[in-house]
């Protein structure tokens, strides 16, 4: 039992977590040296109860001596496997001075051999605690010592003196165990310098690790905020392309398109702006579909009421101006064939048209500007139109286009109203009938006054709608 508590102390102990590698280093050199100390004084102990029975009136006070030495090594063991060495660090040194001048009054006093361990346990004492250990032993050992030397000169204590073979073996193993002390303390020495020199290798390799992860990280966020510059730059472009492509079809130019070829090229660009993109297109495109179709219809809306206004009110389609001798009395005339070579240039081209003795414009109607006709102007000299005159003619036709589309609309909304009137009449008259018959006639003939009909019909049969469903 005995041995394998030995064993177990005599082990070093493992760097942990908990604590930090230099004091695993100072706990290892006081297990080393208690270990040493302990094994000693056991053999000691052997060979005082050796002697106690193989020497006459050998005293039995060196035997107490060792027992309590051992106990006091033992106690730091244990605080040792209980890890409390806050208290088993200055236990061991306590243990150990105390030892040390126990041991001194039976092997010749101060100048004996055991005086030789007071600069080790120093020594010790400043490896295991440092300053806070080493001053105040120092200043223990050198007041104990001197006392010792003080009472032994006044003869107070009388140590007893070895023979001389016995002195010399004393001095003997006390040199060997100084020795192997001394050993054990370079040793731990070495240790904790290889231990620092480790560490401070380890913090140099953590550095430069620190050092290449900070420049790959810097270089990582370089090159991140050179992809984000650049691909800030690429969303202003795209962003502007999409701009002005969108100021094009706000402008009229409803034939313009994106190049989608052109933007797919360009390098790290997000596929959600090229997507973006062929959504612009196609909604672009369907709106302008959207709006042509609405052009048409409502130019053909509007050639439709000029047409019907025209056979409505037999308006004629064309007018001619011939100035006569007197100024004042120009002439007049319905002509349905007034019409100018310019002008047909000006109905093609929608545009004016503008010659050396004629000027034609042309006439627009409605807010899609549906051409319904043109003006033109012809006289004698052949001399070139002054802007003045341009401009004339130009808020005269503009003048003419709004007034005429202003009397299309006030005759549309004239016989809007008519027509609805005479339909809230016709309703009224059929409501006024009580009977089918009655309902149906007066239908048919408010219909036949209204239209002018000669001929009308009006059925009520449920088996062919029936058949054909």
């Amino acid at each position: 039992m005995h041995n394998e508590r030995a064993q177990t102390f005599l082990t070093d102990v493992a760097p942990d977590n908990t604590l930090s590698l230099n004091r695993v280093q100072r706990i290892n050199l006081v297990r080393r040296v208690v270990g040493l100390v302990l094994v000693t004084c056991a053999l000691v102990l052997v060979g005082c109860i050796v002697a106690l029975f193989l020497v006459e009136d050998f005293p039995i006070a060196p035997l107490i001596v060792n027992v309590i030495a051992i106990g006091l090594l033992v106690g730091v063991i244990v605080l040792l496997s209980r890890e409390r060495f806050a208290v088993a660090l200055p236990f061991c040194i306590i243990s150990l001075s105390v030892i040390q001048f126990a041991a001194m009054y039976y092997v010749n006093g101060p100048q004996g051999p055991l005086a030789l361990l007071t600069p080790i346990i120093i020594i010790i004492a400043g490896v295991v605690g440092e300053r806070r250990y080493a001053q105040p032993v120092v200043i223990i050992h050198v007041f104990f010592y001197l006392v010792f030397i003080v009472l032994e000169a006044v003869g107070v204590l009388v140590p007893p003196q070895l023979p001389a073979l016995a002195a010399r073996i004393a001095w003997g193993v006390v040199f060997v165990l100084a020795t192997v002390m001394m050993v054990i303390i370079s040793h731990g020495f070495v240790g904790s310098l290889a231990l620092s020199l480790s560490a401070s290798l380890q913090r140099e390799e953590t550095l430069a690790e620190i050092s290449q992860r900070s420049q790959a990280a810097a270089e990582a966020e370089r090159v991140m905020q050179s992809q984000a510059s650049e691909n800030a730059r690429q969303l202003q472009e795209v962003a502007h392309e999409y701009v002005t492509y969108l100021e094009r079809i706000a402008a009229g130019n409803y034939s313009a398109s994106l190049d989608l070829r052109a933007l797919a090229g360009r390098p790290n660009l997000p596929p959600e702006l090229i997507s973006l993109g062929e959504y612009i297109n196609t909604t672009v495109s369907s709106l302008v579909k959207a709006l042509d179709e609405a052009q048409s219809a409502q130019q053909t809306y509007i050639r439709q009421s000029w047409e019907g206004l025209m056979q409505a009110k037999r308006t004629p389609s064309g007018y001619r101006y011939r100035a006569t001798a007197a100024a004042d009395a120009p002439e007049i005339e319905v002509d349905e064939n007034a019409w100018l070579p310019p002008m047909t240039r000006t109905v093609r081209s929608k545009d004016v048209t503008v010659g050396p003795q004629e000027l034609a414009l042309p006439i627009a109607s409605g807010a899609r500007a549906q051409l319904i006709g043109a003006l033109g102007v012809r006289r004698e000299q052949a001399e070139p139109w002054s802007e003045d005159e341009l401009a004339l003619v130009t808020t005269v036709t503009d003048q003419l286009s709004q007034t005429l589309e202003n009397l299309r609309l006030l005759d549309e909304t004239t016989r809007r109203a008519a027509r609805e009137q005479m339909a809230g009449e016709i309703t009224g008259r059929i409501r006024e009938a009580v009977e089918i018959e009655a309902v149906l006639e007066r239908a048919l003939s408010e219909l036949g006054r209204a239209l002018a009909a000669e001929r009308g019909r009006a059925y009520l049969r449920l088996s062919e709608q029936e058949e054909a469903q």
